[in-house]
């Protein structure tokens, strides 16, 4: 086997990042774009010692499920890695995803519950970070190719909503008519899909800039919506974003949400879920698997701007929420007084120190919902945890081989795994949200 030789090969499966697993002699060969079942035509790209990297040249038993990318640019960008797929072939991938996760990390087979989505299944995204080059004169904006700093421009990107798109069309034309693209490195925009409200901050090198004033004037004339307009001065030269000094140009240095029957306020730097649809039910399944009746302490680990601590309170005694990150726990404490939810506290700690502070306190903890980051818990967090001793753990992850790799330690320290449920929370991408329900054991 040869680079840039071509065979023919069917699918035989998948990696978690979505490409198709081939085997041509036995070596396995990764290919991009290809469903499984579908027999192509493959020309070699990479070859490592024990497996390598192909390209699909052309398909000759194309899969049912195959479909048309609605987004032109859906290949180069990379950020939407099925959308080659429809939605049935989106689902078996994702479930099999996490059943795979599962059985690797874990070497545990659980029931993997049929996957929950929400439509719409485009345009659902909140929140969107746009890099911004000048190129030989020429502004660029759009999306990092994978594992490089090439920008692939586009004005239209489909998990976007419709105005967070026409806004960073708009801004493109404005750096371009007041020649200050150099100081911008990265547009973000968040679009409350519930309010209508919006919130624009410019990452910048400098503050004020060329032209920042009548750019300002156009963008808030032309989007009435936007109720935040902000700057953050990142001089950083590696990849952090939301680093460095803020400075409000106009309105708020926040915007507000409504999700189930709760209003909460969000800022340029706080954690809010992404999909503002299926996050309804991704809470609603996360609150009823701590089976709260009014009566239980429930503890709410890596809670963000309280959100789901929040919604909880009215099934619970009494509610801790823990967080690193002070802007976030700001907004959590305005979050619980504007929606008049008394019976919550919030400790700004990372959840490992939080989870030890709730047992010098001898709090007694009936239930408790962790919702960690990709990397998942550590170590210090998991043994809080199972001293603390909730009688009902609730993990909600946005990785399940993170998850599964913590499963399996709580397992082994006294909790039986009950129940996986999958959510979509990302159509047309290879990410996926998670809610596990384990149990304590008796002793």
């Amino acid at each position: 086997m040869e680079k840039n030789e071509t065979y023919i090969a069917q699918c035989e499966g998948y990696t978690e990042d979505g490409a198709g697993v081939v085997k041509i002699g036995g070596f396995v060969i990764f290919v991009p774009g290809l469903i499984e079942h579908e027999t192509a035509e493959i020309g070699i790209t990479k070859l490592n010692k024990n497996y390598g990297y192909g390209r699909v040249v052309r398909i000759i038993e194309p899969s049912e499920h195959r479909t048309e990318p609605v987004c032109k640019i859906a290949r180069p960008c990379g950020g939407c890695q099925l959308q080659h797929m429809d939605d049935a072939e989106q689902r078996h991938f994702k479930e099999e995803k996490v059943r795979m996760c599962f059985r690797s990390n874990a070497g545990m087979e659980p029931e993997i519950l049929p996957i929950l989505k929400a439509e719409p299944f485009e345009h659902y995204r909140n929140k969107v970070q746009i890099p911004v080059q000048l190129n030989k004169g020429k502004v660029e904006m759009g999306f990092y190719q994978n594992h490089t700093n090439r920008i692939v421009e586009t004005d239209t990107c489909y998990v976007q909503s419709q105005l967070s798109n026409e806004i960073s069309a708009f801004l493109k034309k404005q750096f371009e008519i007041y020649s200050c693209a150099s100081v911008i490195r990265h547009v973000l925009i968040k679009h409350a899909h519930r309010t209508g409200q919006v919130m624009v901050t410019l990452i910048v090198r400098n503050y004020p800039f060329k032209g920042c004033d009548k750019l300002k004037d156009a963008l808030l004339k032309k989007y009435p919506q936007i109720k935040s307009f902000s700057a953050i001065i990142n001089r950083r030269e590696d990849n952090v974003i939301l680093d460095g000094r803020d400075v409000l140009i106009a309105g708020n240095p926040w915007i507000e949400e409504t999700l189930l029957g709760c209003t909460f306020r969000i800022s340029a730097r706080s954690f809010y879920q992404i999909n503002p649809y299926a996050t309804e039910i991704l809470y609603t399944k996360a609150i009823e698997a701590a089976g709260l009746t009014g009566k239980e302490t429930l503890i709410d680990l890596y809670c963000g701007t309280g959100t789901m601590g929040i919604i909880a309170a009215s099934k619970a005694k009494k509610v801790y929420g823990i967080e690193i990150v002070p802007d976030a726990v700001r907004d959590a404490k305005i979050n619980a007084e504007n929606n008049h939810v008394e019976n919550i506290e919030f400790l700004c700690m990372d959840a490992g120190k939080g989870a030890q502070a709730i047992l010098r306190s001898r709090i007694k903890a009936d239930a408790v919902i962790v919702d960690p980051p990709r990397k998942g818990c550590s170590r210090d967090t998991i043994d809080a945890i199972v001293k603390i001793s909730p009688q009902r753990l609730v993990y909600v992850s946005c990785d399940p081989a993170t998850l599964a790799r913590d499963v399996k330690i709580l397992s082994e320290q006294g909790y039986k795994l009950q129940s996986v449920q999958p959510v979509d929370m990302f159509p047309h991408t290879t990410h996926i949200e998670t809610i596990v329900l384990l149990q304590k054991l008796n002793s």
